[in-house]
């Protein structure tokens, strides 16, 4: 790239849009965290190009018509109205030859997978960021950012409030009456829990 298509190029540096994922996870995973891997698919720099939209060994031309400053001027008696111009669209330079791989875009798809570490303790509409992960800039600009929204399942068993996990486990009428230990599920295996004498419904 010579230093003036360089020049070019950071004027018309673009960031990258940011992209947004939908992940559904299990209880489970998501009390007690995990990762997953996402595969998405995004825009990025085009390998032939290299992002400049040029067929190899070309590079992009001033425009004619404003001479490469992107704004053309008309005048009307003491009054000059400047506006894009509408030939190179406000770039300053055209995309003579365009690359035969992106068609002057610069950006192609690729499908690509990511790595997403879930902290324990998400809940449903929880919004995870991956820096950098979006779509790739243009012209030298900014990557965007990926954003994750979790959806967590319903489990079978447990209930969550806030911080807490509930479970409902039935017990006989003596157990209630007089008492005694039972097995209850948690998230990590079985405990032993004692049952107080007089225990009522809902305790």
């Amino acid at each position: 790239m010579t230093p003036s298509s360089f020049a070019f190029s950071r004027s018309s540096a673009r960031a990258g849009a940011d992209l947004r994922y939908d992940l559904q996870i299990s209880f489970l995973d998501a009390a007690l965290g995990t990762t997953k891997a996402i595969t998405l698919d995004k825009l990025v720099l085009c390998a032939t190009c290299e992002g400049t939209g040029c067929a190899p060994g070309t590079e992009p031309q001033v425009c004619s018509r404003c001479q490469g400053r992107g704004q053309v001027t008309q005048s009307s008696g003491f009054f000059s109205i400047s506006s894009t111009c509408p030939q190179c669209r406000g770039q300053g330079s055209l995309i003579v030859s365009p690359c035969p791989n992106c068609q002057g875009l610069g950006r192609t798809k690729e499908s690509k997978t990511v790595q997403l570490k879930i902290p324990a303790g998400v809940e449903t509409g929880s919004r995870l960021r991956l820096r950098g992960e979006g779509e790739e800039g243009e012209q030298g600009g900014p990557d965007g950012d990926l954003y994750v929204f979790i959806e967590v399942e319903p489990h079978d068993i447990f209930e969550r409030s806030g911080d807490d996990i509930y479970c409902r486990i039935p017990v006989s009428l003596v157990q209630a009456v007089l008492g005694g230990q039972i097995e209850v599920p948690t998230l990590t295996g079985t405990e032993r829990v004692k049952i107080p004498p007089g225990t009522q419904q809902g305790h």
